[in-house]
């Protein structure tokens, strides 16, 4: 995620355009969160544009936390938000346990067993395609017209 300092955020409000340019993402992504995940926006201009605060800055970029770094899904990102909504940022934020990975895999069993698969697919017999002699390759088309049975000029010779 791109490095967006609460010092660097000095204005009151931003555009979603500078959020999207901070967040190195598009305006789009961010409207669609704000739906997905209820997000209200304190401000709106007399265009009806997005002012984001910097207390909203902080929700979204917990959402991109979650969803594009950690690779949550959006469920998975609501709940988490739901449980950890006081945490700072900076902590993960552990939810969904991985599946049924070992803390410590030994790397060097992962491999004998598959050289063991691999010798025992090199030996299974090898099913030879049936030839049918060689192969020949696909007459040309002629590009000349059909001459007609009669040597009379039709309407296609004009």
């Amino acid at each position: 995620m791109p490095p967006i300092e609460n010092q660097i955020l000095s204005k009151l409000y931003y555009s979603i355009g500078e959020v999207a340019g901070m967040l190195e993402v598009n305006a789009s992504l961010l409207r669609f969160w704000e739906k997905e995940f209820n997000l209200t926006v304190s401000k709106k201009n007399n265009k009806g544009n997005r002012l984001f605060s910097v207390k909203e800055i902080e929700q979204i970029k917990r959402i991109y936390q979650l969803v594009k770094v950690q690779g949550y899904t959006l469920d998975g990102a609501k709940k988490a938000l739901k449980l950890k909504s006081n945490t700072p940022l900076s902590e993960p934020v552990q939810i969904v346990q991985k599946a049924a990975a070992p803390a410590n895999p030994n790397y060097a069993e992962i491999i004998s067993k598959l050289e063991g698969i691999k010798a025992k697919l090199l030996s299974l017999p090898v099913e030879k395609e049936p030839t049918h002699g060689p192969i020949e390759p696909p007459k040309k088309r002629s590009t000349e017209k059909p001459k007609p049975a009669s040597d009379l000029p039709t309407l296609f010779d004009f």
